[in-house]
């Protein structure tokens, strides 16, 4: 359950700099949206924790723990040079910053604004839900926690924003750097229960 707990925080903080940004650009998110969003996660997770099923029944179970770590810590250094990396990029696209999602520009997310969000948020659990449950670690609360976190997170950060006043609005990609740096320690730790 930890671990779940771990990775889900993992993969959600993102949302409360994206929130934040929201916050800051005093975009809100409706209720229905942020219910839409809570569903979507979960169920994406589920999706990508049953294909990781799948894969691990072809593999020894020694060989997918050992694979499946492996990308954790490799995925975790990957999203820390992400962050490190854009800090001076511009970021003018959804794919680059899941907080232009306003597209009509009305100041709040509706619902299908919402799903494109929940789709880009996902796109990092993919990799890790498949790697997780195809090395057979203990993730069956992932997507309750996945989905909980980052509808929370979101939601938190947009109220922090809309109060804070701050000179320059915070890049989202630094956000990748504590999100990779859990993957890594949660990599190292699963390194050494193999």
């Amino acid at each position: 359950m930890l671990f779940s707990l771990l990775l889900a925080l993992s993969l959600s903080v993102d949302a409360l700099g994206i929130g934040l940004s929201y916050g800051l650009r005093r975009i809100t998110f409706s209720p229905s949206s942020l219910l839409l969003l809570t569903g979507e996660t979960f169920l994406m997770m589920e999706i990508f924790l049953g294909m990781g099923r799948l894969l691990a029944a072809c593999f020894p179970a020694k060989l997918a723990e050992g694979i499946s770590t492996g990308f954790l810590l490799l995925f975790g250094i990957w999203l820390c040079l992400q962050g490190t990396g854009q800090k001076n990029k511009k970021e003018d696209s959804p794919l680059q910053s899941p907080s232009l999602c306003d597209k009509d520009a009305s100041s709040s997310i509706e619902p299908k604004e919402a799903l494109l969000l929940g789709f880009l948020l996902s796109m990092d659990s993919f990799a890790i839900g498949v790697s997780a449950a195809a090395g057979g670690m203990d993730v069956v609360l992932l997507p309750v926690f996945a989905a909980l976190f980052q509808t929370i997170f979101l939601a938190l950060g947009a109220m922090g924003g809309a109060r804070l006043i701050l000179r320059s609005e915070p890049k989202e990609s630094l956000w990748s750097l504590l999100s990779g740096g859990i993957l890594i320690c949660l990599a190292i730790l699963q390194f050494f229960s193999i």
